[in-house]
This record gives structure tokens, sequence and C-alpha cells, in this order.
């Protein structure tokens, strides 16, 4: 599946996921509780810049960016989600905390060369298939200024049991329809990938569990910390 057929599967389920997270202080609360233990989990704060313009590479309906924008008043963030446009409330939320959404497509940014000073792109890419991980990638490393950070966080499922495992978090977390594509790569693949798309890893580690729970058994996650090569 493309990356343009996803954004066009998402909007039969846009409505109901909208109406979950923003007509539910509850889900609301639990969105915000997540990302802060996802941006603690990465350890990216300590690996981002103080200051500068950082993307967020499906970044949902804001929660990571509005984390870690909050974290140094310097950043400001770009948000760009290719499921759904951003509605005015979400627009009111994120700019308290100088983060800006933008739906697009993250094979074709609509950006300059160099124009970021740090990016991450946290347990999104396994959604696409293959060929445009590729492509997402190499427009990071087109964006992004030489030197610039990039933080990659994947579920890496090794066995036929943890792919399954991985699969079910998903759906559960994300609301996720029927079919929804789910292209896992092992940790060795994406170091790989990353190195030919132009970054050089500095640090990675595993991470081994996030909440909320949704499964009995953890899924192994890899987390990358990335320079942008000149």
């Amino acid at each position: 599946m493309h990356f343009g057929e996803r954004m066009r599967q998402a909007e039969s389920h846009d409505k109901l996921q909208v109406r979950l997270v923003y007509s539910s202080r509850c889900m609301d609360i639990v969105c915000r509780l997540r990302a802060a233990h996802v941006v603690h989990q990465t350890r990216i704060l300590r690996h981002l810049p103080a200051a500068g313009l950082m993307l967020d590479i499906g970044s949902g309906y804001g929660h990571v960016g509005e984390v870690i924008s909050r974290d140094a008043p310097g950043r400001s963030c770009v948000l760009m989600e290719p499921d759904h446009g951003p509605s005015p409330r979400v627009r009111r939320r994120t700019a308290r905390n100088s983060c800006w959404p933008l739906r697009g497509d993250g094979r074709h940014m609509p950006f300059g060369d160099a124009m970021f000073d740090a990016a991450w792109a946290l347990f999104v890419l396994h959604h696409v298939e293959f060929a445009d991980q590729a492509a997402i990638l190499s427009e990071v490393s087109r964006v992004l200024r030489p030197g610039g950070v990039f933080v990659l966080a994947e579920d890496t499922p090794r066995t036929l049991d943890e792919y399954a495992n991985a699969v079910r978090a998903d759906e559960r977390i994300n609301f996720e329809p029927a079919g929804a594509p789910h292209n896992y790569r092992n940790a060795d693949d994406w170091r790989s990938e990353l190195r030919t798309r132009g970054f050089a890893v500095v640090d990675e580690f595993p991470v081994t569990w996030l909440g909320p729970p949704v499964t009995w058994w953890p899924v192994p996650h890899w987390v990358y910390v990335c320079r942008r090569q000149p």
C-alpha cells in the first residue's frame, strides 16, 4: 500500500478517531500521558538542540511535539501528519507550544533543503511500504541541515509471534482500520537503511516497554539517534 493510499483509507475512520480523542477528555489525557512516556523512554530530549526548528514526522494530533517543545522554549516544531488535516481545536492547542500542524506526504516534503535543525519519526514508518520508508528517510536527510539530529524509534519484532503481537498492539493503540499496513524491519535492517540514506548512527538502544500496555507480551522496540552526514 502506497503512502497516498494510506491517506485515503484513513478518511473512513478519521471522524471516529477525532471523536474518541478530542470529544473525550479522558482519551486526551491518555494520549498526553503516552506521549510523555514515549519521550521519556526514547531519551529524545537529551539529544535534541535546545533551540531551532524541528520536524515531527507522523505527528498524529501533536502530543509528542508539544512535550518536546515545552521542554525548551527555544524550540518550534512542524507537526507533519499524512492521515488528516489539523482541526481548529488542534491548531489552537498546539500553537500555544510553538507547534504548527501540517497535512503532508513524507515522500515529498514541502520544505526547502537543510531547513530543519532536528527531526524525529517515532513508531510511524512501519505503517508504510518499504519503498516509501526509504523515500521518507531520503526526504528527511534532504530537509535536515548537515549535522542535524534525527531520532528514529521503531517496533522491531524478530519472530512470527513477536510480529503478530506487534500488529495486535498497533491495532489497539491506534484504533487502526482492518487491513492497515504493518511493515516492520529488524534492528539490523533499520541500521543499514539509515546509513544508506545519509545518516550516521551515534547512539542506539532497545526499549522493552511502552505504556499503556495493550497486549500481554511487550513489543520489542529500537531507538536510533542519528546525525545527518555532510
